[in-house]
């Protein structure tokens, strides 16, 4: 898959690299901003990498 960072800042931007590559690279990188994302939304941390990567995922059409 291709991903593109979606945090503010980061200049991330990856293809063909498998889903867990980029959860690792949120979990080093942004972990931080998670927590805050969580406890400023009330959802678990696991949502809001769910959504980091959903929201990251970049499609390249052909």
């Amino acid at each position: 898959m291709n991903f593109k960072c979606i945090f503010p800042n980061c200049n991330y931007k990856k293809n063909d690299i498998e889903e867990e590559d980029f959860l690792k690279h949120l979990k080093e990188e942004h972990q931080e901003e998670m927590l805050e994302a969580s406890k400023k939304e009330n959802i678990p941390i696991n949502m809001v990498e769910m959504m980091s990567v959903s929201n990251s995922r970049v499609f390249i059409n052909s």
